[in-house]
């Protein structure tokens, strides 16, 4: 049973490790592109990308909590799961950047093109950590099949706030710094469906998406779990 422990550790930091990585590579290439033409385009995409690993920070705070005995402790625990959701869209959130690339009379096209794709995976990549991370904690509470109804609900949320990101403008921080404000916008979102059929066809798109790819990953991580090699 410790050893067993043990080599999940390892394993989690191994992953952390990588992403660390995989986020190094993506800003090294903006840093490359920015000396190469003397123009900051993309840079925004650190920014957008430094927001992605609040979410895992929440997931990681909230599992350390809850392996408290106290009442504390899994109350800084559900206090860290409610960050990570409101967080959580800005990790998927990044694959929408793809908007911005810039095909005709671009010499940097290919260039670009990898950019773009490296941050959006590596925000997939950190969405989907976190989003494992949580789910396990909500699996020991109520049952491994209502945890993949909380993902799944989850993934779903999560594409409406990509959303209201992507063509409202809001973001995670004004959750706090503006809830009335936002609410209303949500309210009205939400109570006038009809008028809004476009938002539902694309965050039932973006859900779909998300989740198969989501599911994909777990998939894969169980699989390698039980290989004997």
């Amino acid at each position: 049973m410790i050893e067993l422990l043990l080599r999940e550790h390892r394993t989690r930091w191994t992953l952390y490790a990588a992403l660390v990585l995989a986020s190094a590579t993506s800003t090294l290439l903006v840093a490359a592109r920015v000396l190469h033409t003397g123009r900051p385009t993309y840079a925004f995409l650190v920014y957008n990308l430094a927001l992605a690993w609040i979410p895992l920070a929440f997931a990681c705070a909230a599992v350390s909590f809850d392996a408290s005995p106290s009442r504390l402790g899994r109350a800084l625990a559900l206090i860290c799961g409610g960050g990570w959701l409101i967080f959580f869209p800005n990790a998927p959130y990044i694959v929408t950047d793809l908007m911005h690339l810039r095909v005709n009379g671009n010499r940097l096209l290919w260039v670009d093109l990898t950019v773009l794709q490296g941050f959006a995976w590596t925000g997939l990549a950190l969405g989907f950590v976190s989003l494992d991370l949580v789910q396990r904690l909500v699996a020991r509470r109520v049952g491994r099949v209502l945890s993949w109804v909380f993902a799944g609900a989850v993934l779903a949320a999560s594409t409406f706030g990509i959303y209201l990101g992507r063509f409202h403008r809001w973001n995670s921080w004004d959750v706090l710094r503006a809830p009335r404000p936002l609410l209303r916008d949500v309210a009205g979102l939400l109570l006038h469906p009809f008028p809004n059929a476009q938002v539902i066809g694309h965050c039932a798109v973006l859900s779909a998406f998300l989740f198969t790819a989501y599911v994909v990953l777990r998939t894969w991580r169980g699989a390698e779990r039980n290989d004997p090699s």
